[in-house]
């Protein structure tokens, strides 16, 4: 019997403790969990050669580029679904992030219960 793949998630958060929190809950769900990039800058490679089949996004990154203009420049290539995380709300970030047709939009702290019913969506969309 052949066994199925996991689905691989990317996760992009440049807060070490809330990317360890993120990853250990995805995996006890049952993902495999992708090398975390701290950085908006190394999200285009990663998924042309990681080929994840799900992204979740920092908006405030400490980077060059936030979550939501690395997204911009990722769907020039890939429409791989995208779950935005952010601890700053505000209809300007929620409204930029709107325009990148992201798969959920999820307030930090990311409940265990929330992330999960998120991501099962987001993977389910066709």
């Amino acid at each position: 019997m052949e066994s199925q793949r996991k689905p691989r998630i990317l996760l992009v958060e440049d807060e070490s403790i809330s990317a360890l929190e993120m990853r250990e809950t995805l995996e006890g769900l049952g993902y495999e969990v992708l090398p975390v990039l701290a950085s908006g800058d190394e999200v285009l490679g990663s998924v042309l050669s990681r080929r994840p089949d799900l992204i979740i996004m920092d908006i405030h990154l400490k980077s060059y580029i936030d979550g939501v203009d690395a997204v911009s420049r990722l769907r020039m290539v890939s429409q791989v679904p995208v779950i935005y995380v952010t601890a700053y709300t505000g209809e300007g970030v929620e409204s930029r992030a709107r325009g990148t047709s992201p798969a959920d939009y999820l307030e930090k702290p990311v409940e265990e219960s929330r992330l999960k019913a998120s991501v099962e969506k987001a993977l389910a969309r066709p």
